[in-house]
């Protein structure tokens, strides 16, 4: 009996690896290159990276009201997927489908209408200004794609296809850093094996920067999109029926409203924190940039593993199966939050190296490095907060993981952030203490949460079940 659970458990975790590592690599990959990318606007100087960073906040917030849908669509596709339910997973892309179009055009319409505006109330300086605000506004011209790109990855994973996303995505970073090279810098010579050859440019700076990312992007989210709707047995055509379903979307607003107002208000939060930063000096503002960019090294084993683990959980769900669902979820907790030990003892001990990569400026680099050094401790608790918020999502116990992120966000991270800044004079470096310590209290709190096995009850798998 001993052995046969050991055999389970070990095949459990193989088919958790198996689906994780492709999306552990996709973030990895898209955050080298999103360290060339700032690297690259680096090089325009603190202006320019600040008129990046400015925008980085309302980015956030489109992304995470995006990740919102496709919790809502992809959760039941796991379910149902699960369940052998096939025409029902397709009639969930179908419904998918229509929400990405809806939410993605009135995005677009949204910042147009704003661009102008929202740098501005982020308190750019007026040497930062301009770059921000035409950096926006090209930027958010690939809003459809970037919201294809986001629920469609999300569902494609939760079928159990890790690779499709892992294939486009890095396909869409590597377009983006050669546009890069094109767009932003001026036709100049370049010495290559002794000859020197002449490398056409448009000169375009910040806004040859958000023109690369959108036509990257875009391709990307077509991309997706196409290969979403021709999945071998849930393929769908254009000529079948895409009325609205109240069933479906009720159940996708259940599923992903809390997730998107999770994400939306802790952008805001973000936002509050950016003007913060932003009313100390431009190197602050730029270091902060760099210190966000680099982060995002430590935690990328968590969010490929939250990938794989949402739809694990869910295909349980959808099967009936308590046992596996509680598992993946123990499983996967384990591997994100061992992984990011070393990923977050890394970031420590390289974070002068890394800073140094993205700025020619000493000031932003030492502030950045002292930043990284400072989150680094609470990184293996985020993990555990990305990873069993996504497992609790997949068990449909959604509401909870957002009050854990609205409670840390407006509790501890937004009121800290000021104290330690302006009365503690602690500059730059209060923001982060006032994150890390949301971070460590955040996956804390979702531990206990899923230990707790209240999600149980809430998905249908009441003790007892298989």
């Amino acid at each position: 009996m001993e052995q046969a659970v050991k055999k389970a458990e070990k095949n459990r975790l193989a088919r958790l690896w198996r689906l994780s590592w492709p999306a552990i690599i996709e973030q990895i990959l898209a955050t080298l290159v999103s360290y060339v990318d700032t690297a690259m606007v680096g090089l325009l100087g603190a202006a320019g990276t600040a008129a990046v960073s400015v925008n980085a906040a309302p980015i956030w917030l489109y992304g995470g009201l995006m990740s919102g849908v496709g919790v809502g669509y992809s959760v039941q596709v796991s379910n149902a997927v699960g369940a052998q339910e096939h025409e029902q997973v397709r009639k969930v892309i179908r419904q998918g489908l229509v929400a990405t179009a809806t939410t993605g055009l009135a995005a677009l319409l949204v910042f147009q209408l704003l661009s102008p505006l929202i740098p501005r109330w982020l308190g750019a300086r007026p040497e930062v200004l301009p770059g921000a605000v035409a950096y926006l506004r090209y930027y958010s011209l690939a809003a459809p794609f970037i919201a294809a790109s986001n629920v469609f990855s999300a569902i494609l994973r939760c079928m159990g296809n890790t690779k499709t996303p892992l294939y486009f995505n890095t396909a869409a970073n590597v377009l983006n850093i050669i546009l890069n090279f094109f767009l932003i810098y001026p036709t100049r010579p370049v010495r290559l094996l002794g000859a020197v050859l002449t490398i056409p440019g448009a000169g375009l700076g910040v806004s040859g920067a958000a023109i690369a990312s959108a036509l990257a992007l875009s391709g990307a989210g077509a991309a997706l999109l196409f290969s979403g709707m021709r999945q071998g047995r849930y393929r769908i055509s254009l000529r079948e029926d895409f009325r609205p379903d109240r069933s479906v979307i009720r159940q996708a607003v259940r599923l992903g409203v809390p997730t998107a107002l999770e994400r939306a208000t802790i952008n805001i939060g973000q936002i509050i924190l950016t003007a913060v930063v932003a009313s100390l000096s431009t190197v602050a503002l730029a270091a902060n940039h760099i210190a966000v960019t680099a982060e995002g090294l430590c935690y990328l084993p968590a969010y490929g593993i939250s990938f794989a683990a949402i739809g694990l959980v869910g295909q349980a769900v959808g099967a009936g199966s308590r046992e596996d669902a509680a598992a993946y979820g123990r499983l996967a907790a384990l591997l994100g939050f061992f992984l990011t030990v070393g990923t977050a003892v890394a970031l420590f001990f390289g974070a002068p190296f890394l800073a140094s990569l993205f700025n020619t400026d000493q000031q932003v680099v030492s502030q950045a490095a002292l930043m990284l050094r400072i989150v680094s401790v609470s990184e293996p608790f985020f993990a555990l907060s990305i990873i069993l918020a996504g497992t609790l999502r997949g068990a449909h116990d959604a509401r909870c993981p957002m009050l854990i992120s609205l409670f840390c966000m407006w509790c501890i991270r937004v009121p800290l952030s000021p104290l330690l800044v302006y009365q503690a004079g602690l500059g730059l470096a209060g923001v982060w203490i006032a994150m890390s310590a949301d971070l460590v209290i955040r996956g804390i709190l979702c531990t206990l949460r899923w230990r707790s096995r209240k999600w149980e009850s809430i998905c249908g798998l009441a003790p007892g079940g298989t």
